[in-house]
């Protein structure tokens, strides 16, 4: 036993642990981080192709003023087929649905990050690393729509963020006011 005692240290063994740990939750943070990175990549292609074809319907209702030499209402949407409301439909709800899944990913961040020992200004941080833009609405004029992406008569219904706070919350008064300060 003595011999085991003099070639084996176990205080090397227990170092070698706690470095495969913080090596393992440092891999879960840049997971966590990649999939927000990753869902705002996909936000960032809804949101260019959602500009395109915006700016593709101004640059042609433009072009139908010239040539017509006529004035046209830009709330009129007859001149916009019907195929190219549903894909804008279709981009809104996929923009939406994962600025969605990215709010989800960067609260899992900040869960992951204070369990491992990242308190102090943990939300700040995260919030600051990665922004997340504002739901994209499609323009009153084009109508409602339902879930299917078929217009319908009813006026739609937006949906609305959560109302911000500016008290604070009781992480923000143990940042402030906490053992640490």
């Amino acid at each position: 036993m003595e011999h085991i005692r003099g070639v084996h240290d176990p205080s090397l063994h227990v170092k070698t642990l706690e470095d495969e740990l913080k090596g393992t939750m440092g891999q879960a943070l840049g997971k966590q981080g990649s999939k927000i990175l990753n869902f705002l990549n996909q936000m960032n292609y809804e949101r260019e192709t959602y500009g395109k074809i915006v700016a593709s319907l101004e640059t042609s209702d433009s072009d139908l003023e010239l040539e017509l030499e006529l004035e046209l209402d830009h709330d009129r949407v007859t001149d916009i087929p019907e195929s190219v409301k549903k894909a804008m439909y279709v981009i809104v709800q996929n923009h939406n649905r994962l600025r969605k899944e990215a709010v989800h990913a960067r609260w899992e961040l900040l869960v992951h990050r204070q369990a491992v020992g990242f308190i102090t200004n943990n939300h700040r941080f995260v919030h600051e690393q990665f922004p997340i833009p504002e739901l994209l609405e499609l323009p009153e004029h084009l109508g409602a729509w339902d879930e299917e992406g078929g217009m319908h008569s009813k006026n739609r219904q937006v949906a609305k963020e959560a109302v911000t706070r500016n008290f604070g919350d009781q992480l923000d008064w143990w940042e402030r006011i906490g053992r640490w300060r």
